[in-house]
């Protein structure tokens, strides 16, 4: 007989699981990048060329929507600003981004998915939020500082839609009733219907808060 409790573990071991391979292959994008680094100089097609075989192989073989390379302000020779990052069913190359409706540069290092990083020097799980960069949909972005000399030079990351998510966890979460959430307390996915991503829960309602090996996530039952 399955418990509550096994049914629960169950739920963590499946969201580690996921997100943890994709931890394990942007841990390689970053080496490349640190060696880059290290030896002097870097411009952008030199770091797009580095890890481009890495991220096409992430795409192909983990439920990922984009991955790639995001630049920190003044990394690169040649680029104030610049994403290595690939995308969609075709992969295809962003290479910039501008902000919605104006066409400027988008400053993306106030991101959480790019500051929390650069404050904290660790890997970090941001979502689930409109990704209005990239796919214009709710996801869940992974993200590993690349630090060179002490200083971070950008973010390797990848970015796994809610939908993916729910495809891949809302069957095993069924089973215990239990629900994703992330560190802010907020639902990422949830096997109750009524309750919709990005909701804010109160988890003092909760009985069982479980947290997730490595991941700024819990996932919490009734």
């Amino acid at each position: 007989m399955i418990t509550s409790t096994t049914a629960l573990a169950d739920c963590v071991d499946a969201v580690e699981s996921h997100f943890h391979r994709i931890l394990d292959e942007l841990e390689t994008m970053r080496a490349q990048l640190v060696e880059l680094f290290d030896r002097g100089p870097v411009d952008s097609d030199v770091a797009r060329a580095r890890i481009e075989p890495h991220v096409r192989t992430l795409l192909d073989t983990a439920d990922v929507v984009g991955a790639g390379y995001v630049a920190a302000r003044g990394a690169l020779s040649d680029q104030p600003l610049y994403l290595a990052w690939w995308q969609g069913d075709d992969q295809h190359l962003l290479a910039e981004a501008d902000a919605p409706a104006t066409g400027d540069p988008l400053d993306y290092t106030r991101h959480p998915w790019f500051r929390t990083p650069q404050l904290t020097g660790r890997p970090h799980v941001t979502g689930p939020y409109v990704d209005f960069v990239c796919t214009d949909e709710y996801v869940m972005t992974t993200t590993v500082p690349v630090i060179s000399h002490g200083t971070m030079v950008g973010v390797v990351g990848a970015d796994t839609l809610v939908e993916t998510l729910e495809a891949l966890l809302l069957p095993i979460l069924r089973s215990a009733d239990a629900t994703l959430v992330n560190d802010q307390g907020r639902a990422a996915v949830s096997s109750d219907p009524h309750l919709a991503t990005g909701s804010l829960m109160d988890l003092s309602a909760y009985v069982e808060i479980v947290p997730c090996r490595g991941l700024p996530m819990s996932v919490v039952r009734r």
